[in-house]
């Protein structure tokens, strides 16, 4: 439930502020889709587990995001990565990716 809001606020102040009508919002959403699960009889541990494979798919944007923003030369000015921190990066990504698809297998056979 906290994912999306702790996201937004690192990408907007770095502050997550739990009394706006933003972060209420987000997390009333969560918490409606969260009962779906019993209201509807689905297995509350296949629910869980599959809550938890979702996670999986924040971190290649994560990662696209670091990328993005440390390479923006008039932001980073003398310290802009080199070549070496962007191929680890981008191997980072690549075996994020692979992760994730590997959720989305897991996903589609608890289906």
């Amino acid at each position: 439930m906290l994912i999306a809001p702790l996201l937004i606020a690192d990408y907007r102040s770095g502050k997550l502020d739990t009394k706006s009508t933003q972060f209420k919002t987000i997390t009333g959403v969560a918490c409606l889709v969260a009962l779906i699960i019993p209201v509807f009889g689905f297995n509350p541990i296949k629910g869980q587990i599959l809550s938890q494979v979702f996670n999986v798919f924040v971190l290649p944007l994560v990662i696209i995001g670091i990328l993005v923003v440390i390479n923006k030369r008039e932001l980073m000015k003398e310290h802009a990565p080199g070549k070496f921190l962007n191929l680890m990066l981008g191997l980072a990504l690549l075996f994020a990716i692979v992760i994730s698809a590997n959720g989305v297998i897991a996903i589609v056979e608890q289906l």
